[in-house]
């Protein structure tokens, strides 16, 4: 289980992973992110950040292939700032 830190932790990854994926996005009240990360079919590795508003998703994006590395190296350096 984790711990009350760990989790605002976790909240503040995917919150930022979703500013990066819709920079457009300004968070409402009942709005939540979602980041998940896995392989696809073929074993390449992949991302997908959501942004929920209640049960709605109102944002999707998949990332794949050098995406997903620019993706994520940018992730790191937006935590590091």
């Amino acid at each position: 289980m984790d711990t009350p830190g760990e989790e605002r932790w976790l909240s503040a990854l995917r919150d930022r992973a979703a500013a990066l994926a819709f920079p457009e996005w300004q968070p409402g009240d009942d709005d939540w992110t979602s980041l998940y990360t896995s392989f696809d079919e073929e074993g390449a590795p992949l991302t997908e950040v959501a942004v929920y508003r209640g049960h709605e998703r109102i944002h999707f994006r998949r990332y794949t292939g050098q995406e997903l590395t620019a993706f994520w190296i940018r992730l790191v350096n937006k935590i590091s700032e």
